[in-house]
């Protein structure tokens, strides 16, 4: 099976539409499958853009790095007040301790479940004070637990130290400089133009119904460092070459952000400074040719697999706008179409799908 068969495979599985694009030495190719308006039929091409989510965390990480090589942060300084005696580095490897805003993901789309238009009341203040309201769960430095409330406060720490916005210092310093002009981050979570419409399966767990569900307009709480880029493959792919190919920092701060700790989790068996070593999709489908660096990303609706290798020269990106966290057959299509274009550029690997 070749890669333009294993991506329309990936949709004939169940995934709405899947765009993917994968390049190495002597080596690229892109392609795109499936819809991004069912209600239209309008095809989904390289040009439609999608809610990245957790993919963010790597691009502030990349942000947060910058200004530690300027001392405007240190990395291993706390924090300021708002982190709670918790370092830079603890917020960006997710070893300070603090829990996510909700860690009941179910419970959280109980309003929506009885009315998709519902708005939250929730703005970014109010979340982070329901994380505060919660214990630790470990002192900072003595554990390791994935949560969004990390990248919540290092995105509050950036504006604070700079005077300007998130929204604002990403563009200035990483979208910019590196020429991606269809990522953004929308000052608010809503649709942007551009973008693929996301839907969850009929027999999804947050809001079942009798058929596809387009999520794309829901109100849901904002963590804008955490998950709120917008963004295509085309561009984390090139973002992915920039920052693991050392355009954007010291060699110095390169090794800091490929530093890992043990992540306790399916999704990565390492998590340096806002990045992952993956070595498996979800421990369903195991790369042929060694581990990848980069991140996973899931919202309502979208899903992210960004991934290159640790010298930045190789780089696969699959972005759906469809639900890929309940099913392991999604993750078994989705191997059958990463590794090989992600391995494809290594001699001597067998890369069968």
């Amino acid at each position: 099976m070749g890669l333009d068969a294993a991506l329309d495979a990936a949709v004939a599985d169940g995934l709405t539409g899947v765009v993917a694009v994968a390049a190495g030495p002597g080596f690229r190719w892109e392609g795109a499958s499936g819809v991004a308006d069912v209600k239209t039929g309008e095809a989904l091409t390289q040009e439609h853009r999608f809610r990245i989510a957790s993919v963010t965390k790597t691009f502030v990480a990349a942000l947060v790095l910058q200004l530690v090589e300027e001392g405007t942060l240190e990395l291993d300084g706390v924090a300021g007040p708002i982190a709670e005696g918790a370092t830079i580095r603890q917020l960006l490897n997710h070893t300070a301790g603090f829990p996510n805003f909700e860690d009941d993901v179910i419970a959280m789309f109980e309003p929506y479940r009885r009315d998709l238009a519902h708005r939250t009341e929730l703005g970014p203040d109010q979340m982070l004070a329901a994380v505060k309201s919660k214990p630790r769960r470990f002192p900072p430095g003595e554990g390791w637990s994935y949560s969004g409330s990390n990248f919540q406060i290092l995105g509050l720490i950036v504006e604070d130290v700079t005077g300007g916005s998130l929204r604002e210092e990403l563009k200035r310093r990483i979208f910019d400089p590196l020429k991606l002009a269809d990522t953004e981050l929308p000052p608010d979570g809503r649709p942007v133009a551009g973008m693929a419409r996301g839907y969850l399966p009929p027999d999804n767990v947050l809001l079942p119904g009798p058929e596809l569900v387009d999520v794309t307009d829901l109100d849901l709480p904002y963590n804008p460092a955490g998950g709120g880029i917008v963004s295509t493959a085309r561009d984390v792919a090139a973002f992915l070459e920039a920052l693991l190919g050392g355009r954007l920092h010291s060699p110095e701060s390169r090794a800091e952000l490929l530093g890992t700790v043990p992540s306790d989790w399916p999704e990565s068996d390492g998590y340096g400074l806002g990045i992952e070593r993956v070595t498996s999709l979800m421990g369903i489908s195991p790369s042929p040719c060694g581990p990848a660096w980069g991140h996973l990303g899931f919202s309502a609706g979208y899903g992210t697999i960004a991934l290159a290798s640790e010298s930045g020269d190789r780089q696969v990106v699959v972005v759906t706008n469809g639900d890929i966290v309940t099913t392991d057959d999604h993750w078994d299509a989705l191997g059958r179409l990463v590794w090989p274009a992600y391995c494809r550029s290594v001699p001597g690997t067998e890369t069968k799908v």
